[in-house]
């Protein structure tokens, strides 16, 4: 009892820094940094943290050999999530945008099925219901779908479908592996590195102009990259991959809540219906069956 107890507090806790993302995002931005220069900063604060942590914890080396290369090229998807984050938080609330972005273990089951795994009814029934809530979520912002508002539906789809892509190839790569820190922190690395290649190829990085954005940019790092990071794998160590993913559902309410007190987002009655339908159908994927569909647990993608 006592350590599944545990369990919960590391997943809550592990929560509540992915809800603060977007509140260092929306601060961070009046700075005038680019989305590029605010991932290559994250991540360049992120990676080297992580690796000390690692260090300090003692953490033993994996049972097997990782599968490196392939958690380094993972490490663009991560990238790509946070590039799409940042970009669309440019152009739409915090709080849509989260919601958008949790389509994707709906993404997770048709792409499996589209692999060959079946997909039993239970998860065309999420489906269905992940759309609607999608349909509900998308308000009309008083200009319509276009412009700013299309550009950020769009790239929260892209967020969540490189979400998807990741967590369907760590599943198949990493099964039979317990160093899920190890892993995380080499696709962590991996991220850094392609975010590097950028930088090259970009000519350089904005140096954040104040203190502010500074401890922005490392609160970010800290509290909303590697601290959720380790919390949800000491989380799914002692409560399985379901019960964390079922808890987890309430990091859309959560980001919700943040963004209408700390961001001053006003959040329409539709769009809690719309936020509604897709928490039920993540529960609807994690609900036991007789032959489970992989899904993964939510964790942010951020």
């Amino acid at each position: 009892m006592g350590s599944r107890r545990s369990g919960v507090v590391f997943v809550l806790t592990g929560i509540a820094g992915y809800v603060m993302l977007p509140v260092w995002v929306k601060n961070i931005q009046p700075s005038g940094l680019l989305p590029l220069d605010i991932a290559t900063w994250r991540f360049l604060f992120a990676m080297p943290v992580m690796w000390l942590i690692l260090l300090a914890l003692r953490t033993p080396p994996s049972d097997k050999p990782l599968p490196i290369r392939g958690l380094l090229g993972l490490g663009l998807l991560l990238a790509v999530s946070a590039v799409a984050l940042f970009f669309g938080l440019e152009r739409i609330p915090a709080s849509t945008y989260i919601l958008l972005f949790y389509t994707y273990p709906g993404m997770v089951a048709l792409i499996n099925f589209a692999l060959g795994e079946r997909m039993p009814l239970q998860s065309w029934l999420a489906l269905v219901v992940t759309l609607t809530g999608v349909a509900l979520t998308v308000p009309d912002f008083g200009v319509g779908l276009q412009g700013d508002v299309l550009a950020g539906v769009l790239i929260a789809f892209v967020n969540a479908f490189s979400v998807a892509i990741y967590f369907i190839l760590i599943n198949r790569w990493m099964r039979g592996h317990t160093s899920m820190r190890r892993a995380s922190a080499w696709a962590i690395t991996g991220a850094f590195l392609t975010m590097l290649v950028v930088l090259g190829v970009r000519g350089g990085v904005t140096v954040p102009p104040d203190t502010k954005t500074w401890v922005l940019l490392l609160l970010m790092a800290l509290v909303s990259t590697v601290m959720p990071i380790f919390m949800f794998m000491n989380g799914i160590q002692r409560l399985g991959s379901s019960r964390a993913a079922i808890f987890s559902t309430v990091e859309p309410i959560g980001t919700m809540t943040v963004a209408a007190l700390l961001l001053g987002e006003t959040i329409q009655p539709i769009q809690l219906l719309g936020g509604a339908f897709i928490l039920i159908s993540i529960l609807l994927l994690q609900v036991p069956l007789r032959r489970p569909a992989a899904v993964p647990a939510p964790s942010g993608g951020d």
